[in-house]
């Protein structure tokens, strides 16, 4: 008996077993999906500035060493470069040679019937083009007469003033008042800007504390 309702036991546990599901297939793994691309870097305008800077600096011509080893050689050379008489042509090269990368020549104008000064920078390249055309048929002598001068480090602010005539010993034709910074990179002096008005354009005289050497 016993062996009876073992080999029923067997039997029926076998039956069992072969009918029991079978296990479900294994499912293949999602297909992962691929990384979003890295978004670009953000470009960094004080480094394209550097970078422009630098390349344009590589442009500049050389300058004499006279004209840019101190804050009066500087300021002597700007006011000696433009000046001459009619029909001579200036040193333009000179003159490119005193200025920085992106500075700007500023004069304050009031234009006919207009009641308020404006601005209007110009580059020093533009000045070259109005220069050159200019002093064909003009002549034009700037001189400083008297001079305030502010420094921080290597930050120095000028108030220049100046007369300007047509021949060296002529009539006066205007004076005014520029507004010079100068900067000093550790090798030499440059013009960073020039940003001036005349009597005329001012509606005043120069005060006398800018008419003081």
């Amino acid at each position: 008996m016993s062996r009876l309702l073992i080999a029923c036991a067997v039997l029926l546990g076998a039956t069992s077993f072969a009918q029991a599901p079978a296990a479900p297939p294994s499912q293949p793994k999602a297909a992962t999906a691929p990384a979003a691309p890295a978004a670009p870097a953000k470009p960094n305008p004080l480094k394209a500035a550097a970078d422009r800077t630098q390349a344009a600096l590589a442009q500049v011509p050389k300058a004499k060493p006279e004209d840019v080893k101190s804050q009066d050689a500087i300021l002597k050379a700007l006011y000696d470069v433009i000046s001459g008489p009619a029909g001579t042509p200036r040193d333009w090269q000179r003159f490119r040679a005193l200025f920085y990368p992106g500075a700007q020549l500023i004069p304050l104008v009031k234009p006919p019937g207009a009641t308020t000064v404006s601005a209007r920078p110009i580059t020093p390249e533009d000045y070259v083009t109005w220069g050159q055309e200019s002093t064909a048929t003009h002549g034009f002598f700037e001189k400083e007469t008297a001079r305030q001068t502010h420094a921080f480090g290597a930050l120095v602010q000028v108030m220049s003033t100046y007369e300007a005539r047509g021949t060296q010993d002529g009539p006066l034709i205007a004076k005014g008042v520029n507004s010079i910074q100068l900067f000093n990179d550790g090798q030499r002096w440059w013009v960073m800007n020039i940003f001036w008005i005349d009597e005329n354009t001012a509606g005043l005289k120069v005060p006398k504390d800018l008419t003081q050497k």
